[in-house]
């Protein structure tokens, strides 16, 4: 009944007051509403007061009633610092409750907080997880229960069971993003779900390729997702902005866009924060100094209430004091901000200082390590803090108790009001105490531990800062949030060359994790070029030549990535071909990858007695060694280089049939992947069209699983080629047509080229008749595209240079 009060100090200030007023409902302990208890106990300028946004929050509840009838979608709220984006969210939440559905929220936190591979997702489906009992929560999980468990610890323990044994990396990172995706839709069909994940811009990669992953699978669900993000913070170099511009591809995908208050919005929120009437021109003077910002709005009229420049008189307010109104407001949200902290105690901002430290949000015990308080002085500051709205109480686990800064604003300003010296003695202060406080769980606060100890000068410090930020890092590989990886070891390097540049072994080793976890991560260029190119100077310096070898393998496995077919033909590719070949130890897996290699150069080179011996040794090492990747790998590079002439064809199947028998346990993908294209192609050669569509559709699923780049377009380009074969060749067009849209959005221009080129010359070469293109074609044929550069010379006339490639070949 309280949101049919009459009298609009009887009614709920937020979402926030009716639905604690729901949750209590529900456990049959409400005794008044919750707005009369706060108006007791509080000053009712503290409270967070929402107003507008009709238009809006419409866009949000149609989107919202949309889900409950199973038309999944994906809403970004969006707009600059205090907005209003949360209070917007937790309006919807109202709705969602009121509406017979349910609420989740998970948070990111900016670096140096609370960091863990996929946080947002694990806060929101810990909340669930918690609240659910085991036997429906065994049932919404299904078969993916082993694998969420491997993020979220409290489903371990709920169900008594352990994380799925890892496989391959890419493989077990799309099992995961496939079983929390399938456990949302399966909760959502319980009862119609509201995800909110806030702050993106702050995000770990992890939680951005799972959200990505999710958004591509709303359709048939009853889950909205909204996300909110700073607009101001993300530019076309932060993360972020690459997943929008993929987003925007789903269908489902729409953004509201919140814009400061109007005047006559921002006199109804003055009138509801001071129960008093507001004149038309102190409204249109705040609205002036803060141009509709809700957050700014509040925080002056409580700054002008504590200093005294506002009174009531006869219920309307009235400025007082000489200087003008205008003159008094602070210019900037900052400013005000740190205005009102002056006016706190001095206990109090000292606390708060120790708490800008730890991060935007805090636990008590924590807090009272690093502050080194009384129980009664550490309350009597955080109670006065919080009735200044300056930070917020938030329910934990158990008996747990966590505070937040109400915005960040409050964070940012007392932390940067700090002096360095006393920054870096309290970052100091807060690494201990997280490894006191968190001594049997490390690895789950590794990231800040190693964030804080990095602020420190002691070398020991800076030590613990290099060895937390490998665990985080090895964390985040556990569970294939291969970006966050490669953040974390960027940072440790970085610590390490602070701490002892000349400790080249473990700056070589720092420097070999990072390329392996860009690689995954979808950045081989920089793998390759920057990277492995330092990584491989530091064991060349040690003459190391089993870390030398290693550094080369690792660039070599980003060469295919970037370049495709055409690894030994480039410049960088020849150099690292060269490199592995001079490192490699005989019978070694190394030595496997250096004979495909240099076996490619020589046949290229138009030796193909050496090249075919090369390879020849190389897949009878990778049997002897029994290893699957090696033997997967070199057989792939035997079936490209020398399987296709029709000399070899016998043979090529009979290494085909190996292959299908051969376990994909330990492979990677990048070897699976090139072995699929290739044992498809010969069984066509063959004339087993059905057995190479199914080599093709597990070419496909990788791409679907993994969504990683390469593979989407490796699989768009032999659904061309299928085109063909059916004689669809306009289709066959529109797709290499889609392919050169795949590359303006990955990135991969060198690999998208050479696909496009060998998917599009002959539905071109017979659909034109003219074949004057046929020179220029000629001309940027790569020398690995055989076929289409013997198709040109043929269609040109010039039989006897296609009679040279032909006997090279052979």
């Amino acid at each position: 009944m309280m949101l049919l009060e009459k009298d609009s100090e009887k009614r709920p200030a937020s979402a926030k007051d009716v639905l604690a007023a729901l949750e209590s409902i529900e456990k049959g302990d409400i005794k008044e509403s919750v707005t009369e208890q706060q108006v007791s106990t509080e000053n009712p300028i503290y409270r967070r007061i929402f107003v507008g946004r009709e238009n809006e929050l419409k866009q949000l509840q149609n989107a919202f009633t949309g889900a409950m009838s199973g038309q999944g979608a994906l809403m970004m709220v969006v707009g600059e610092p205090g907005i209003g984006k949360t209070s917007v969210c937790e309006e919807l939440s109202t709705f969602v409750t009121l509406r017979g559905g349910m609420s989740l929220w998970g948070h990111c936190y900016e670096e140096g907080s609370l960091s863990l591979p996929y946080l947002a997702f694990v806060e929101a489906i810990r909340s669930y997880v918690l609240d659910r009992e085991p036997e429906h929560l065994n049932k919404e999980l299904g078969s993916g229960a082993t694998d969420v468990a491997r993020i979220v610890s409290e489903i371990r323990e709920k169900l008594h069971i352990e994380p799925r044994e890892t496989e391959s990396p890419e493989e077990d990172r799309y099992r995961l993003m496939q079983a929390v995706t399938s456990f949302l839709a399966n909760a959502s069909s319980v009862k119609p779900m509201l995800l909110i994940l806030e702050d993106l811009h702050d995000a770990d990669r992890g939680t951005l390729e799972m959200l990505s992953y999710i958004s591509r699978n709303l359709s048939g669900t009853r889950l909205l997702i909204i996300g909110t993000y700073r607009d101001v913070e993300v530019d076309r170099n932060h993360p972020l902005s690459a997943v929008l511009a993929e987003l925007r591809r789903v269908s489902s995908f729409r953004r509201v866009l919140l814009r400061g208050l109007n005047i006559d919005e921002v006199r109804r929120m003055l009138t509801r924060i001071t129960n008093e009437e507001i004149p038309v021109g102190l409204a249109e003077v705040v609205h002036r100094q803060t141009e509709g910002n809700p957050l700014f709005v509040q925080e002056v009229v409580r700054y002008l209430t504590e200093e005294k420049l506002l009174s009531s008189e006869s219920g309307k307010i009235t400025t007082s004091g000489e200087t003008t109104l205008e003159m008094s407001i602070p210019e900037g949200l900052r400013d005000v901000i740190g205005k009102r902290l002056t006016l706190l105690s001095n206990e109090c901002n000292q606390l708060l200082s120790f708490a800008a430290v730890i991060g935007r949000e805090f636990r008590l015990e924590l807090l009272q390590k690093v502050a080194m308080v009384s129980d009664d002085e550490l309350m009597n500051s955080l109670e006065e803090a919080k009735k200044a709205a300056v930070v917020e109480e938030r329910s934990g686990l158990g008996a747990t108790v966590t505070y937040r800064f109400a915005h960040a604003f409050f964070r940012q300003t007392l932390y940067e009001e700090m002096i360095a010296p006393r920054r870096i003695r309290l970052h100091q202060q807060v690494a201990k105490a997280l490894e006191e406080t968190y001594s049997s769980r490390l690895e789950e606060h590794a990231a800040e531990l190693a964030e804080h100890f990095s602020h420190s000068s002691d070398s020991a410090d800076l030590e613990k800062a290099v060895s937390y930020g490998e665990m985080a890092a090895k964390r985040a590989t556990d569970v294939y949030a291969f970006g966050e990886a490669a953040r974390l070891l960027e940072q440790a390097i970085k610590v390490q060359e602070i701490l002892d540049y000349d400790d080249k072994e473990k700056r070589c080793d720092l420097l070999m994790a990072l390329c392996e976890a860009l690689f995954y991560a979808g950045e081989p260029g920089r793998a390759m070029d920057t990277e492995a190119s330092a990584a491989l100077s530091l064991a060349e310096d040690l003459n190391d030549r089993q870390r030398a070898s290693h550094v080369c393998c690792l660039a070599s496995q980003a060469a295919i990535y970037r370049f495709f077919g055409n690894v030994a033909f480039t410049p960088e590719g020849k150099e690292w071909i060269n490199r592995i070949d001079r490192y490699a130890e005989p019978n070694t897996i190394n030595r496997v990858v250096a004979d495909g290699w240099m076996g490619e150069v020589k046949i290229f080179s138009g030796n193909g007695k050496e090249g075919r011996k090369l390879l020849n040794r190389g897949l009878e090492l990778a049997r002897q060694l029994g290893d699957p990747e090696a033997f997967w790998w070199i057989a792939a590079a035997w079936m490209w280089l020398i399987g296709y002439n029709p000399q070899h064809i016998q043979e090529a199947l009979e290494l085909t049939e190996e292959m299908v028998k051969q376990p994909h346990t330990g492979v990677s993908l990048v070897s699976l992947q090139t072995g699929f294209i290739f044992m498809g192609e010969t069984f066509y050669l063959t004339g087993q069209r059905e057995r190479a569509e199914e080599c093709y559709g597990q070419l496909q699923l990788l791409a679907e699983r993994t969504q990683q780049p390469n593979f989407l377009l490796s699989s768009t380009a032999h659904d061309a080629s299928v085109s063909t074969m059916n004689g669809h060749l306009e289709e066959t067009l529109e797709i290499a047509q889609r392919l050169e849209e795949l590359d303006q959005e990955l990135g991969l221009p060198e690999f998208t080229y050479n696909q496009g080129l060998n998917v599009s010359f002959r539905p071109y070469l017979y659909l034109h008749k003219d074949n004057s293109f046929l020179l220029d074609w000629l001309e940027d044929l790569p020398a690995t595209n055989v076929a289409p550069r013997l198709l040109c010379l043929a269609y040109l006339g010039r039989d006897s240079e296609a009679t040279e490639i032909l006997d090279q070949w052979s």
